[in-house]
């Protein structure tokens, strides 16, 4: 890999998690001043450049896992560690990419009310919508496995998408006004 697409891959897949990493630095490792933070940034840039790239399978927790390293290894050279750090380092969790319990039952919950709202749809509209968004299948395919011209193909997507943003809306406009009613009665009982 040139250097060119070296900067790239950084660019895209780590430089992102950069003010992350260096807040779940400052939240778990408070013995760390800003200038150590800075110093292990940078060291984990330099490794980064050295490793290989097509291993890496999510740069995210790979740069974690870096810099968590780098502090077991600096710890382990220095004279004179902090007893502090030395539990900071011992505790430190490489956040997962795995949603937690609450993200599973918010995506669960969404992916319901889009499966009604889709169910919802125009027989033609539905099945379109269907081959194209879960299928894969392009406006031409479509067109053939429902035997329409694909203009109908076109004419019955944008419906169904019309449709369903529509309903999102009117679902978000109910919950905000529920939200507002809500604060509303905290207030008139404060």
């Amino acid at each position: 890999m040139d250097d060119h697409a070296r900067h790239r891959w950084l660019a895209s897949r780590i430089l992102p998690h950069e003010g992350e990493v260096r807040g779940w630095l400052r939240r778990h490792v408070h013995s760390l001043t800003s200038a150590d933070v800075d110093d292990l940034v940078q060291e984990a840039y330099a490794r980064l450049w050295l490793a290989d790239f097509a291993s890496i399978v999510n740069g995210r927790s790979y740069f974690y896992a870096t810099v968590r390293n780098l502090l077991l290894e600096h710890a382990r050279r220095a004279r004179i560690v902090p007893m502090e750090r030395l539990g900071e380092i011992e505790a430190l969790r490489i956040p997962s990419e795995e949603p937690g319990p609450e993200r599973q039952v918010t995506a669960r919950q969404e992916l319901e009310r889009l499966e009604g709202i889709i169910d919802a749809l125009p027989e033609q509209c539905r099945r379109a919508f269907r081959l194209q968004k879960f299928s894969g299948l392009s406006q031409r395919e479509i067109s053939q496995a429902m035997n329409i011209s694909e203009k109908t193909v076109e004419k019955h997507l944008a419906g169904a998408l019309r449709r369903v943003l529509e309903a999102l809306t009117r679902e978000s406009d109910s919950v905000r006004n529920d939200l507002m009613v809500l604060g509303h009665d905290a207030k008139s009982n404060d």
